[in-house]
């Protein structure tokens, strides 16, 4: 059995992976599901929990992955949840370990709604994205101040690219 910590902007989740008789099993809060993966192609995979399918995509980041399914993105880190315990008693925190916001799909910048310094709050709106004829709007997945702006309006960006990085 492998126990991780999954770090994401603001969360921490804690979950418990094992194989038996080759199945894939996921427990978190004491709710036990088995699980499928299956790699569609380049980063897409289908993910099957507890009977539910889900297609997703994944990117490496420097710092982790940006997961997308849909139109929405998630970045996080993954750890040894035994070293998450000896990282939280000595008072080291990840909570806020990823400090970005990456692309969910490829797409045209349309409009910037964020300058570099500005404080912004959990789930207010970056950015506009065009994508598949639809404009997103990406907002900020935590409150923090921004760093950096990595893209400019009427910029085609790839998916998985990172927009904007916090402090």
């Amino acid at each position: 059995m492998k126990k991780v910590q999954v770090n994401t902007a603001d969360k921490n989740y804690k979950f418990e992976l094992w194989r038996s008789n080759g199945d894939l099993f996921i427990k978190r809060n004491g709710s036990q599901h088995k699980a499928d993966i299956v790699r569609l192609n380049n980063n897409r995979y289908s993910l099957i929990i507890g009977g539910r399918s889900h297609e997703i995509g994944v990117e490496h980041l420097p710092d982790g992955y940006a997961i997308s399914h849909g139109a929405r993105s998630e970045n996080f880190r993954v750890e040894d949840y035994e070293l998450a315990k000896i990282k939280k008693a000595a008072g080291i925190s990840d909570t806020q370990a990823v400090k970005n916001v990456a692309a969910p799909m490829p797409g045209l910048i349309v409009d910037i709604q964020c300058a570099i310094g500005d404080e912004v709050t959990k789930g207010q709106s970056l950015l506009v994205m065009e994508a598949m004829k639809m404009e997103n709007d990406i907002k900020s997945p935590l409150s923090g101040k921004i760093k950096a702006i990595n893209i400019s309006p009427r910029e085609s960006v790839d998916k998985g690219r990172v927009l904007v990085e916090f402090e």
